[in-house]
């Protein structure tokens, strides 16, 4: 039995939970007149979320940062998916090469779904903050891919549900656990610095997430008056 150590640090799991709940929400919204407000609301938090996640990926600790990712080369991804096949464990704390493209995917989509449905109208009820500074072509195309986009992000999240059962019925690896405490197998690699549990480190994410998530809201919401 492996030893657990730390592995993921308390913004990392507090936006993989985050990120869940405001995808089931805008699934649930997106056709609901009542709750567009809201819908819109979230996303702009979302797109906010993946500003900060990108600035966490060079400023965070060792497994939050992507130069401890694997290289996203198809090489690398499909040996990764024929060991999951295989139901053989990769022996890293943090992410596997499909775990990290997995990642780089998600935060695409996502981002790719905010910024389509700010720019998205329907010239009756509903115009995106961006909407008012684009052309007319742009807005339609932005309205048009937003349901697109949006439908991508729950495939891409079905099959990460699907991967982590594997993971977790079939391998016996507790992710979700991991994703809970932030502990991990740590199989021999070193823990990394800044340490994922430290004080600092927890400060540095504060500033970040909310210079992120509050600049995002400011900008789009209080300095273009949406």
């Amino acid at each position: 039995m492996q030893s657990k150590q730390p592995v993921w640090d308390i913004w990392v799991r507090l936006g993989h939970w985050s990120i869940v709940a405001g995808i089931v929400f805008q699934q649930i919204s997106g056709e609901n007149l009542d709750l567009m407000d809201a819908h819109a609301t979230v996303g702009i938090l979302l797109a906010g979320w993946v500003m900060f996640r990108l600035v966490w990926g060079f400023i965070g600790p060792h497994y939050a940062r992507f130069s401890s990712f694997p290289i996203p080369t198809p090489q690398t991804a499909l040996t990764s998916v024929q060991k999951l096949i295989r139901k053989e464990t990769e022996h890293t704390p943090g992410h596997s090469a499909i775990g990290g493209l997995a990642v780089y995917v998600l935060i695409g989509l996502i981002g790719l779904t905010a910024l389509t449905g700010m720019a998205s109208s329907d010239d009756i009820l509903f115009a995106g903050p961006l909407a008012p500074l684009l052309p007319g072509f742009l807005v339609n195309l932005a309205s048009l891919t937003h349901p697109v986009f949006s439908k991508l992000v729950l495939i891409t999240v079905l099959l990460h549900v699907l991967a982590v059962l594997w993971h977790t019925v079939l391998m016996k690896e507790p992710l979700i656990q991991g994703m809970i405490t932030g502990l991990k197998p740590g199989f021999g690699a070193p823990v990394g610095t800044p340490h994922p549990f430290s004080t600092i480190l927890v400060l540095r994410g504060f500033v970040a997430m909310t210079l992120c998530l509050g600049g995002t809201y400011a900008v789009l919401v209080l300095f273009l008056g949406w």
